[in-house]
C-alpha cells in the first residue's frame, strides 16, 4: 500500500525539479492495485517546454525519487501534453 503523506513527499521533490524549467506536475490517480502513480505534466507557465525533460526520462528519475520516499511505488505514468 502506497502512504500518501509519503507520496506527495516524493511528489514535491519532483514538482520542484520541474518547476526550475516553469514546468509542474499534477498527480491523477493512485492504482492500488498495480501500485502504480499517474501524474500529468503541466506546462502551461514554461517559459521553454522543450527544456523539461522528455516523458520517458521524467519517469525513470520520478519513479527512483519515489520509490525511496514512498514505499511500495511500482510504477509511475505520466501524461505528457507534448506527445498529444
Amino acid at each position: 500500500m502506497i502512504d500518501e503523506l509519503e507520496l506527495s513527499k516524493g511528489l514535491a521533490e519532483i514538482r520542484s525539479l520541474l518547476q526550475a524549467d516553469g514546468g509542474d506536475m499534477e498527480l491523477v490517480a493512485v492504482d492500488h492495485d498495480s501500485d502504480t502513480v499517474r501524474t500529468m505534466l503541466v506546462l502551461e507557465n514554461a517559459s521553454c517546454a522543450e527544456c523539461v525533460l522528455p516523458r520517458t526520462m521524467l519517469e525513470r528519475v520520478g519513479l527512483d525519487i519515489l520509490q525511496k520516499t514512498a514505499a511500495g511505488v511500482r510504477r509511475l505514468d505520466i501524461d505528457d501534453p507534448r506527445e498529444a
